[in-house]
This record gives structure tokens, C-alpha cells and sequence, in this order.
């Protein structure tokens, strides 16, 4: 009986292998200037043996929806909005994580407003149960401020930053890149800064995709997550990217790229830690009806390598 050398059987198998990934497509929801910016810029897009199939979404709830609905089968949110969706319905988990500081409170240049106490009375735009929305919070809290003494005014964030410029809100809680650009191109002022208020970026994926496509899942957290540190390691690079793609200045494009920081954290602990004060912050706040136990969506095994 003719045998094979071990060479010969490793091109056997890989023929016999990749077809059945390449033939599969993952299908990816994004944020715009998010994921797939930095897997492009990273060169981590290229070769992929599978099929991507990107979505936009303006912010994550229209993002999770979809993913509720079965149109995509993966997408990048941040722990805010995934907690608001699990309490929801969402049947997902969060499969890598990256530490986020790029949000923020923001007042218009010139404000009155120099403190988070000095918010009372006043109206905050922001995205409901978006990350924006839960810095809000948290920093009221920690003002001991009450969140019945202010208004919100729930909005897209495109939106918040237009009506902040007009004079219809006091303040706008936000994210990147919409900080950096309200503060680079018209002066407004940072009131409350992400960096000291820990939060999470996930790459989350439908338990039916997990099922069904672990396979490209876990290729694809493995090259997201090597984009997340080069990113780290080429801000000017990655701004550059980020100037084209958005349309904005490369100053505000480094600042965004600065401010975020998005580094990958394999920690399963910790991550379960950070999740569950937000999804209890939540209930507390009323956001979300019951309690939630983060460490049923959150699991880094992909990212993991395992």
C-alpha cells in the first residue's frame, strides 16, 4: 500500500480544509472608523479564508437588533449597549474584549458649566443605554448627583453634537470619534473623561454564529486582536487610516486614535468584573428590569486561542 509523506498528507488536508472555510461567510456589523478600519490599516484583512460580509451601523442598538434578528452574525458594541441587549433578548456573547477610554461628557467652548455638579438642572444629549449614556450615569453618581436633577435627551450621536453646537442641550455624553472632533474643531471642552471611568469594547457574535462558524470566529478575534495592538504600537499610521476612511483631519484622527486606547484584555476575570458592575449599575439605575450575570455573555475562550 502506497503511503503518503507527511508533506504530501499536510497539502491533502489543507485542500480538503480550506474549501469548507472558504466557502463560508462571516457576516460582520461595524461601527464606522471601528473594526474594520484597523483591520484594513493593520493589513490583517488580507488572505482571509472565509468570506466577510461587512454592515454599518450608526451606533450599536441598531447593530445588536440585527444580530437579534439573525442579518449578521458578529459585530463591535461596547459594554453599555450589549448589557441593554441582553436584558433584551439577545442570545450572545461578548468574545473579545478591549479596555475603552474614549468616552466622554462634553460642554460647548465658552460653557458655564465647569463641573459634573454644575449639570443639575441641565439637559444631556446622549444615546439611550449607550456607553455615552452609562459615563453619564456614573459620573453623576459620582458627583453625587441624582440623575432625576438632569434631563436627558436621547438621540443619535451625530445628532448630540449638532443640537450641543446650537444651543439645544448643555452637554452631550459620547464616544470616539465625535469627542475629539467637537473638542478639536469647535473648542467645546471635556466636562467627563472615559479614561477615569473603566469601560469595554467587545467583538460580540451570536450564540447561533458561535455554533456554527467557531472555525472564522476564532480566525477573525485572532486578527481583530492583532490589529488592536498594532494600532497601539502605530497611532500615526493607524490615524492616517482613520483621516481617509472618516473624512476628518489628522489631528483629530490621532486624538481619537489616542484617547480610545483599545487594548485587548484576555483576562477573562476581569472582564467578567467590569461587565457585571455595569449590568448592576444598570438595574440600579433602572435601565434593565433583573439582574444579569455577565459571566453567561462573556467568554474570551476564542480570543484565547483555546
Amino acid at each position: 500500500m502506497k503511503t503518503l509523506s507527511l508533506s504530501a498528507l499536510a497539502v491533502l488536508l489543507a485542500a480538503v480544509t480550506a474549501p469548507v472555510l472558504a466557502a463560508n461567510t462571516l457576516s460582520v456589523g461595524d461601527q464606522r472608523g471601528n473594526a474594520r478600519a484597523i483591520l484594513e490599516a493593520s493589513g490583517e484583512l488580507n488572505n482571509t479564508p472565509y468570506t466577510l460580509d461587512w454592515h454599518e451601523f450608526a451606533n450599536a442598538a441598531p447593530l445588536l437588533e440585527a444580530m437579534r434578528a439573525g442579518s449578521i452574525d458578529a459585530g463591535s458594541v461596547g459594554d453599555a449597549p450589549l448589557t441593554f441587549a441582553v436584558a433584551a433578548g439577545l442570545d450572545a456573547k461578548g468574545i473579545l474584549a478591549t479596555r475603552y477610554a474614549g468616552n466622554a461628557i462634553i460642554v460647548k467652548k465658552g460653557s458655564p458649566i465647569h463641573s459634573v455638579k454644575d449639570l443639575i438642572g441641565k439637559r444631556i444629549a446622549t444615546v439611550k443605554g449607550s456607553s455615552g449614556h452609562n459615563l453619564a450615569l456614573q459620573a453623576l453618581q459620582k458627583a453625587g448627583v441624582d440623575p432625576k436633577q438632569v434631563s436627558f435627551v436621547f438621540t443619535t450621536p451625530a445628532e448630540a453634537t449638532l443640537v450641543l453646537d446650537q444651543g439645544g442641550v448643555d452637554a452631550v455624553s459620547t464616544w470616539e470619534p465625535y469627542v475629539s472632533f467637537a473638542t478639536h474643531q469647535s473648542g467645546a471642552q471635556i466636562l467627563a473623561d472615559g479614561k477615569d471611568y473603566p469601560a469595554l469594547n467587545y467583538l460580540v457574535a451570536s450564540n447561533a454564529a458561535i455554533a456554527s462558524k467557531k472555525a472564522e470566529l476564532a480566525d477573525f478575534t485572532q486578527r481583530l486582536s492583532r490589529a488592536r495592538a498594532w494600532g497601539i504600537q502605530h497611532p500615526d499610521a493607524y490615524a492616517a487610516s482613520i483621516s481617509k476612511l472618516l473624512r476628518i483631519p489628522q489631528d483629530v484622527a490621532l486624538a481619537k486614535v489616542k484617547r480610545e486606547v483599545n487594548s485587548v484584555d484576555t483576562n477573562s476575570q476581569d472582564v467578567v468584573a467590569v461587565q457585571q458592575n455595569t449590568a448592576d449599575f444598570y438595574v440600579k439605575n433602572g435601565l434593565i428590569p433583573a439582574p444579569l450575570k455577565a459571566a453567561s455573555f462573556i467568554d474570551l475562550s476564542l480570543s484565547q486561542g483555546k
